[in-house]
């Protein structure tokens, strides 16, 4: 898939047949999860964000950008979908862009406190130059997450929820590899994890855990 599909692929029907809609609070569990592991593992507040920039690459609809604007950010999100960007301008206040992070983007050097992508590097044909695009966007930290290559195919399929627009899944042995090649970082962690979510009574029950190797999701936190 050339970068040019990208922008038909990742339109209404895309996020309807994902039922997309539906998982705002699960999106917003998952990156405080994520967000809480990323502040124990850098030993730096990703929960404060007071007075202090953050972007969300491929933000979709914006949940992230939400969580983020809560914490204290003054937040941005970026996402090549035009469609999932008139979403968040819809649900937030946020500021929203329609972005290709594997070219540069449109902002000056060490720009955000933090970054997210979550979820976002194994729909690219080049996530190494997304990567490389936020790094330099970025003036302290990065944290992403992406499916497992190990386990993600025959579990999804078992679950009956695989996404054929996973193009570049990796282990987290190729992630390390890949970061360490492209990016000058002072500290890389990478690991796997699940997230066990069960709903009842209306309320969602949340919870990661780390599963060295086999986990379903690769946790990434670069601190430049």
């Amino acid at each position: 898939m050339e970068t040019g599909d990208l922008t038909l692929t990742f339109e209404q029907d895309y996020f309807s047949n994902r039922k997309y809609s539906l998982k705002e609070e699960h999106v917003k569990r998952h990156v405080l999860e994520v967000l809480q592991w990323a502040l124990k593992t850098a030993d730096c507040n990703l929960l404060d964000g007071q007075g202090k920039r953050a972007l969300d690459v491929g933000c979709a609809y914006g949940y992230t950008s939400k969580v983020l604007a809560e914490l204290g950010y003054e937040t941005f999100g970026v996402d090549i979908s035009k469609w999932g960007i008139n979403q968040a301008k819809n649900l937030s206040g946020e500021q929203f862009l329609v972005c290709d992070a594997q070219s540069n983007m449109p902002f000056k050097n060490a720009t955000f406190d933090l970054i997210t992508c979550f979820d976002v590097l194994e729909h690219l044909p080049y996530p190494e130059k997304a990567l490389e695009s936020m790094f330099d966007a970025c003036r302290d930290m990065i944290v992403c997450t992406t499916p497992n290559k190990t386990v993600e195919k025959p579990v999804r399929k078992l679950m009956r929820d695989y996404d054929e627009t996973h193009i570049n899944v990796k282990s987290p042995s190729e992630w390390q590899k890949c970061i360490s090649g492209n990016l000058d970082y002072s500290m890389l962690k990478v690991e796997t994890f699940y997230d066990l979510a069960v709903k009842s009574g209306g309320k969602l029950f949340f919870k990661s855990f780390n599963i060295p190797n086999y986990g379903l999701t690769v946790r990434i936190v670069v601190k430049k």
